[in-house]
């Protein structure tokens, strides 16, 4: 029944049951509808037996709000008196240990606050809230505490233009006061130091440090020269104070860094794209050196999109370490024996064994989505963490705890003391490394990816894929091109991430912009020959051009080709240009036969890529046999014999008359 009344609990203490400790909880009742509420009151609830199986947290879960025995003693509710449409009015219930019921059986007990009130249809119960409190272990329990990693991932949809400027202002909405990233900090401030494995996106942390000194904000439009130079950000100063926040947080836990803005490893694989994900796994590693960082690199696909292909991809291409959703290993069931699948898999593929961490999308029973606020995050870690404990199962009790790509723990997640959690005597954390060397269970398959990620689109497929060969083409050309490639590696990386699907049509547009641009600057790079080249010797040269129009030097092999084998062109050597220069070149060619033949001149890269479109021209080599030569020499050395033969007949019969003197 929509009541429009709703109740939260905000605060609980201890977080914990414990013989002889009050229950302390406190929150906030509200009326969202449009009729008054008369004589609210709030109640505690309590179970009447301990929750000891993962079957009975999963019952809790689907059960309704109506369970155990109500607290009804006078002074152990709260009455709020009317609640009108609009208003809110905060309650706070402390239960003596003694009121609630409980028979100290180890376990977890459901708590829940109820809100009775009253409308002209008499008093019902109106709303409801619950929590799951564990009983505290007696100081001398044999229980082995769960060993639990807890993977938190910084993440956020990086959209920007290749120059860098930004789309728009989402990302510094996240980070300000209030945003789904600054609720994040707040969260991993309150961690005892090592307990969270906070797996972030390099992409994410660059852009924020790009904003810590200023950005821009422009469209697409404006980027194109068409509506003005765009705006300022104003995220400048919210971008400085979560980098320090982070900073913090990142010394005092371990830092992972996922594949640059998350690629999709699998719809990659599937495209036969692999390159796109090392270009990811590359600028992740590129990214660590450049800020002195000690962090692996982890594959980690959004929303359990892995598939065998894409984990073997990534490891070839890499990365550290799988991380792999438990729905994803369709076959990995649980029994009576072994409740929970195991922490760690042994995956065969066709490049070797590959080892997975496995981790389950829900929590306690409930599905861990990114609405989960961090109290209840912290009853639920207490909650699976007791029960885990209480198996009889040695696997059950290492569990890999992960948060939603996108979680907000809420805006109290600042005031939600984590200590009280990660310090019970159930929960042991430990690093994700450590829990990667114990003896992984075989899965032998299959591998699939859930329907919560869609499929990348051909379309997008295509397009990324143009992409990147004229951007790989537009690097190779470079004479220095170690920055241009991790710049490119970065925008490849972005151009093939999973986080298309939040907007596929801007995403497109982006692609589409930086492969044409690229395919621009090729077109900047050309060579020119002779309109026509007559060769009347078995060999000769001939003249080219060759323009650098970018403003930055290059490098490029000049290739020559001709359309008849019959005529040869030498080798000529790479040609190194400055920004802007133009060089003109001799190259030598030679030919056996007579004929006008089509010769075709192209440009590409040190190591063969095509640059721009060719030129051509004709070349007419013109032959004389070598027979003729001879008749041409017989013929030559008989006139000048026959001159000859003339000369001394002349001089003979009539010997030398000496020339007479000039006349006085």
């Amino acid at each position: 029944q929509q009541t429009g009344l709703t109740v939260s609990i905000d605060r609980i203490s201890p977080a914990a049951l414990r013989p002889g400790d009050p229950v302390q909880l406190s929150g906030a009742v509200t009326n969202l509808g449009d009729i008054s509420w008369r004589d609210a009151k709030v109640y505690l609830d309590v179970a009447d037996s301990a929750t000891t199986t993962p079957a009975e947290l999963e019952a809790i879960a689907d059960a309704g709000d109506v369970f155990g025995d109500r607290v009804v003693e006078i002074g152990l509710f709260e009455e709020l008196g009317d609640v009108d449409p609009g208003d809110s009015a905060s309650y706070r219930l402390k239960i003596p240990y003694g009121a609630l019921g409980i028979k100290a059986t180890s376990g977890v007990y459901r708590i829940g606050v109820t809100v009775v009130a009253g409308d002209r249809d008499g008093r019902a119960d109106r709303a409801h809230a619950d929590t799951l409190m564990p009983l505290r272990p007696d100081a001398d329990s044999d229980l082995t505490a769960t060993r639990v990693v807890t993977l938190v991932p910084v993440t956020y949809p990086v959209i920007r233009h290749v120059g860098g400027n930004f789309v728009d202002e989402q990302l510094a909405n996240a980070l300000s006061s209030g945003g789904q990233l600054r609720h994040l900090l707040d969260f991993a401030s309150q961690a005892p130091s090592g307990t969270l494995q906070l797996v972030a996106d390099p992409a994410l942390l660059q852009a924020v440090r790009d904003m810590t000194d200023g950005y821009t904000v422009t469209t697409i439009g404006q980027e194109n020269g068409d509506g003005g130079p765009g705006r300022n950000g104003t995220g400048q100063e919210a971008a400085v104070q979560w980098l320090t926040d982070f900073d913090r947080a990142a010394s005092r836990q371990q830092l992972l860094l996922s594949a640059w803005e998350l690629p999709d490893s699998s719809g990659f694989a599937r495209a036969r794209m692999p390159s796109v994900v090392e270009a990811a796994v590359t600028a992740s590693e590129d990214y660590a050196v450049a800020q002195r960082l000690l962090a692996p690199v982890v594959n980690w696909q959004l929303f359990g999109a892995s598939t065998r292909r894409g984990l073997v991809v990534a490891r070839a291409s890499g990365a550290d370490t799988q991380v792999v959703a438990a729905d994803n290993l369709v076959n990995l069931g649980s029994s009576p024996e072994a409740p929970y699948p195991p922490s760690l898999v042994e995956v065969p593929t066709s490049q070797g064994a590959l080892t997975a961490v496995v981790y389950s999308r829900t929590i306690a029973g409930h599905p861990f989505d990114s609405q989960l606020r961090a109290l209840d995050f912290r009853q639920s870690l207490l909650a699976e963490a007791t029960v885990r404990a209480l198996s009889d199962d040695a696997e059950s009790r290492q569990w890999v705890v992960a948060a939603p790509f996108g979680w907000d723990p809420g805006p109290a997640a600042g005031g939600v003391r984590l200590t009280a959690g990660y310090e019970f005597p159930t929960v042991a954390s430990i690093d994700l490394a450590t829990a990667t060397l114990e003896e992984p269970t075989t899965y032998p398959g299959p591998i699939a990816p859930t329907a919560a990620q869609p499929p990348i689109p051909s379309q997008l497929v295509a397009v990324v894929r143009r992409f990147q060969a004229s951007g790989r083409t537009s690097t190779d050309l470079l004479t220095d091109k170690s920055k241009a490639v991790a710049d490119f590696d970065r925008r490849l990386a972005s151009a093939g991430t999973s986080q298309w699907a939040r907007r596929p049509q801007l995403q497109l547009a982006l692609i589409r912009r930086a492969n044409r641009l690229a395919a621009e600057s090729l077109t900047k790079v050309t060579v020119t020959g002779p309109a026509f080249v007559a060769l009347s010797s078995a060999s000769g040269p001939f003249p080219l051009t060759v323009t650098n129009g970018l403003d930055v030097g290059v490098t490029v092999r000049v290739n020559v080709t001709p359309g008849n084998p019959a005529l040869k062109i030498a080798p000529i050597e790479p040609l190194r240009l400055e920004p802007g220069e133009s060089a003109d070149i001799q190259a030598s060619m030679s030919a056996d036969s007579s004929g006008v033949t089509q010769v075709r001149v192209r440009l590409a890269t040190l190591t063969g890529r095509v640059v721009g479109p060719p030129s051509k021209f004709d070349v007419r080599a013109t032959q004389i046999g070598v027979a003729i030569w001879i008749v041409i020499a017989l013929g030559s050395a008989v006139v000048l014999v026959a001159a000859a033969f003339q000369i001394i007949r002349r001089i003979r019969t009539t010997g030398l008359t000496p020339r007479g003197k000039p006349s006085p």
